[in-house]
């Protein structure tokens, strides 16, 4: 039997798996060069100098100017930049920083689209739009969606990364991801991430290092929050049910429907801009209202009890950050 019908098979197998590989090099590389070529947003306001660093070009950022998907930007002293992304997710950076954009809204598993974020150096104020979105330092990946919060590095000996929640929650781990656990911070807690180390308990944000930052980061009109709101709500088991575990169940979640209204009452109070609360935007447009239902349903339980009389008790949370109140601003506006 002739062996040269199976060469010759083989050859052809050869040169079609070579042109699948060229097509799909050719694909990715189209990919590529259309996220480089594609606006991903826009200068909203600047101070003092930055930079827009474009294929190998260096360019000074003006507002209103666009930014594209391979852009880095960079402030100097005394310097800060906004940018506001397709996504409507806002980037409020603070003076001698440096961001890469180079993910950003990369796809990923299942058609998700994700913001990605490289933050070099400086300081890093983010209100997450609808993507979403994850900002890597040089030791941490921060995760988040529908949140604000600020992220810096300090460099030195031991490199770190800090970070600021102040809404909604956001989870941090090691920029290496078999080293140590990843941990979710709520609003009002900050948590720091050195370099080859899991991050750092969350402890209670001190409002003094939230000023430097916001200083930094934003212009004296913006600056606001965060708000941390807490309420309580009770309730007792129902009688006639058999199972201890679904009565307690019964109870816990009573109680939060009573503790949800408790923080909807209190949200409703908070001033926004100058003498003008929350319930005030309310009244004049139910849209508001709605969002703002929407968005207390986002608090979460920080401690349950079991009460001596046999009520259970929870507290609950919820962090109002510069992404809340810039939802009032913006209608404000229209």
């Amino acid at each position: 039997m002739s062996l040269k019908p199976a060469l010759i098979i083989a050859g052809f197998e050869k040169y079609i798996l070579l042109g699948l590989a060229l097509f799909l090099l050719l694909v990715f590389t189209s990919q590529k060069a259309d996220s480089a070529g594609q606006e991903a947003g826009n200068v909203k306001d600047i101070k003092g100098t930055a930079n827009i660093l474009r294929e190998k070009k260096t360019l000074n950022a003006g507002k209103n100017d666009p930014v594209f998907g391979t852009d880095t930007v960079k402030t100097f002293e005394d310097s800060r930049a906004k940018i506001l992304f397709i996504d409507d997710s806002l980037l409020m950076i603070g003076e001698n920083s440096s961001v890469s954009l180079s993910g950003h809204l990369k796809e990923m598993q299942k058609k998700q689209r994700t913001s990605v974020f490289n933050l070099v150096d400086g300081v890093l104020n983010v209100i997450v739009g609808k993507s979403a979105f994850e900002v890597h330092t040089p030791t941490a990946v921060t995760a988040a969606r529908g949140t604000s919060y600020v992220v810096w590095v300090e460099k030195g000996a031991n490199q770190k990364t800090g970070l600021i929640v102040t809404e909604g929650k956001v989870e941090v781990g090691n920029i290496q991801e078999t080293v140590g656990e990843k941990m979710v911070i709520p609003a009002g807690r900050m948590s720091y991430v050195d370099e080859g180390k899991s991050p750092t308990p969350a402890v209670v944000a001190p409002p003094s290092v939230i000023e430097v930052l916001y200083k930094n980061t934003l212009a004296p009109e913006e600056r606001w929050g965060p708000v941390i709101l807490r309420a309580k709500g009770s309730a007792v088991p129902p009688p006639g049910v058999v199972s201890p575990a679904q009565a307690r169940l019964m109870a816990l979640r009573a109680a939060k429907v009573e503790a949800l209204r408790n923080l909807l009452e209190q949200a409703y109070g908070v001033t926004i801009v100058s003498t003008s609360t929350v319930r005030d935007f309310a009244l004049k447009n139910d849209s508001i209202q709605s969002r703002v239902d929407s968005f207390i349903k986002g608090a979460w339980v920080s401690e349950e009890r079991l009460l001596s009389d046999g009520s259970y008790e929870v507290e609950m949370e919820i962090g109002l950050g510069i992404g809340f109140r810039r939802m009032f601003l913006e209608q404000e506006k229209k």
